[in-house]
């Protein structure tokens, strides 16, 4: 007698079948999606300095007076690409300097990214690596330039080697994250989720990014790394990261953006202000939010460039 296949069991087994393939469509959605590989690309020669992990970065050299010239080096933010720099590092060629923007761990690829298991320390590290990969020697005092998430991380490497560093500039700079908003904290996480679609995430990437009425560019609605992010929120929380706060003894500009609901005036910069007086210049921006670079270059640029000429490296 021939044995047939019962309805039930046919159907059971398509359906299986079609939320498998479903899993497997979503997973290959977020891996594609979880490295900010959407990313508008960074301008400068790119490099690869060997290490473990190798360690990707943007060189752009000024047009004369190379051997003048200061370096200045540039960490992002949070689950952020080193492109978010494109316009200050620009203006900071036109002005004679060098930038070498350091791209993080994780960010537009899988190594050093998710449960990876590093510290602010090793990121200082990945710094060195890639400055004397540029040629920059070992006496030569650096600039350093951090924003938000990066701004630790310069901090980090002022403190372990302040002979290097000629002194800081910190973007959206703070620390105090157990002071944070529940609902922050939640549109913080939201955000950095790439893989999630803007239409979703749009309004929580606006709300604690941007200023009131400020509208996201293109670049931002893209670029956001998963995979980097939680490497780095593991690499913020490691209890070995030591006193990184005084961010050495040299010079910092803190450009503060009056309307950054992470890292709010009282939080940031006027808590750098008054813990470390003289030592930091603090610049209060107007109608901006936590990602200030893209809405007020202008301000940035000239802010930066008069501190650096105020404080030169050699």
């Amino acid at each position: 007698m021939t044995k047939t296949t019962s309805a039930p069991s046919h159907y059971v087994r398509n359906s299986l079948y079609g939320v498998l393939c479903i899993l497997v469509l979503g997973v290959a959605w977020i891996l594609t999606h979880a490295l900010a590989d959407d990313a508008r690309p960074a301008l400068g020669t790119v490099h690869t300095a060997a290490g473990t992990p190798t360690v990707t970065y943007y060189l752009l050299e000024p047009k004369s007076n190379a051997e003048k010239t200061e370096t200045v080096v540039l960490l992002a933010s949070l689950g952020r690409p080193v492109s978010d720099f494109n316009e200050l590092a620009t203006s900071l060629v036109d002005a004679g300097y060098r930038t070498i923007a350091v791209e993080s761990r994780g960010i537009m690829t899988w190594s050093g990214g998710g449960l990876s298991r590093y510290e602010l320390g090793g990121l200082a590290g990945d710094i060195r690596l890639a400055v004397s990969d540029a040629g920059v020697a070992p006496n030569e005092r650096i600039h350093l330039i951090g924003h938000a998430f990066g701004n630790r991380v310069v901090r980090t490497f002022a403190t372990l080697y302040p002979k290097q560093t000629a002194g800081l500039v910190l973007v959206a700079a703070g620390d105090k994250t157990d002071t944070m908003p529940a609902d922050v904290a939640r549109s913080l996480r939201l955000s950095t989720l790439g893989f999630v679609p803007w239409s979703v995430r749009g309004a929580s990437v606006s709300k604690v990014f941007f200023a009131a009425g400020a509208e996201a560019p293109e670049y931002w609605k893209r670029g956001w790394s998963s995979w980097g992010a939680i490497g780095q929120v593991r690499a913020a929380k490691s209890d070995s990261n030591g006193n990184f706060n005084a961010g050495g003894s040299g010079p910092m500009l803190v450009l503060q953006a009056q309307d950054d609901l992470i890292a709010p005036p009282k939080d940031a910069g006027e808590l750098l202000k008054a813990n470390y007086g003289a030592r930091v210049t603090l610049v209060p921006v107007s109608h901006a939010g936590h990602a200030l670079l893209p809405e007020q270059p202008g301000v940035i640029s000239s802010a930066v460039v008069a501190f650096l000429r105020e404080h030169p490296a050699r």
